[in-house]
């Protein structure tokens, strides 16, 4: 009986929350139109702290920033809305904005054909490619019942044809997937938060001869490995990281954010 009480009590209490949580929003909405951007930017912070994430409000979190003329964390926040959702456009049209006003280049120095393989791919998230493949495999044993089991010879055509195509679109379909979940689970990205972080050949603040290079605030990196360093007066964390145009470092973890 107890359980059951309990049960009646959180669900008359889930629509309180989600109509306060949805007032937050619109509070927060509503701040931004009157240019209030600091008030914006506090509620939408407490409605992550509190009622979780999405792309959209990691989205909103990003444009007040940018009005508030903090490019660095409006780039945060924008990768971090495309993590949760590759197709969300507006964020990947204003993430590119910011950066080219910024003057922050991703170059991978990839090949054309790779980094239009890549921006292809990330259109979409990895769940959106596995149903993509799911249908084109169920459309593709379909073309394969047209081609054996009919005897109009149109048709058997079709489904020969088709089913060749629908068979490269399942593959490069599930390859899209696999590529977007191994990126998500064993990368971990960040962006470079300080005005200039100067990274080192070892994981500890660099003597002369140890400085790798540097960069400046809104550059993207992926985490390779991670040391602590115990001096017995302080203890600093260091990151190996790597950039786009793949050179490798280490960097002090106070100067980037994990996206």
């Amino acid at each position: 009986m107890k359980k059951i009480l309990c049960i009646l009590i959180v669900a008359c209490c889930l629509p309180v929350i989600a109509a306060a949580a949805d007032n937050n929003v619109a509070l927060a909405d509503s701040a931004y139109e009157r240019e209030h951007y600091q008030e914006a930017l506090q509620r939408y912070l407490y409605e992550v702290k509190n009622h979780g994430t999405s792309s959209d409000l990691f989205y909103n979190i990003g444009n007040t920033y940018y009005r508030m003329r903090d490019n660095t964390h409006a780039i945060l926040y924008y990768e971090r809305a495309l993590q949760l959702d590759p197709s969300n456009s507006d964020a990947r049209e204003n993430l590119d904005f910011v950066r080219e006003k910024a003057h922050i280049s991703e170059d991978t120095g990839a090949s054309f054909f790779s980094d239009f393989f890549e921006s292809l791919v990330r259109r979409e998230s990895s769940n959106t490619w596995a149903v993509i493949a799911a249908v084109s495999f169920i459309l593709f044993l379909a073309a394969v019942a047209l081609y054996l089991f009919v005897d109009q010879v149109a048709l058997r055509k079709i489904g020969f044809f088709g089913g060749g195509v629908l068979l490269l679109a399942t593959v490069l379909a599930v390859a899209s997937a696999l590529y977007l979940y191994s990126q998500t689970k064993n990368q971990t990205q960040a962006i470079v938060m300080v005005p200039s972080s100067t990274l080192s050949t070892a994981p500890h603040a660099p003597s002369a001869r140890e400085v790798a290079f540097s960069l400046a605030q809104g550059h993207k990196v992926s985490i390779q490995d991670s040391v602590v360093n115990n001096s017995g007066v302080t203890t600093q964390k260091w990151y190996r990281v790597e950039t786009a145009d793949d050179r490798s470092a280490w960097i002090n973890a106070a100067d980037i954010e994990k996206i």
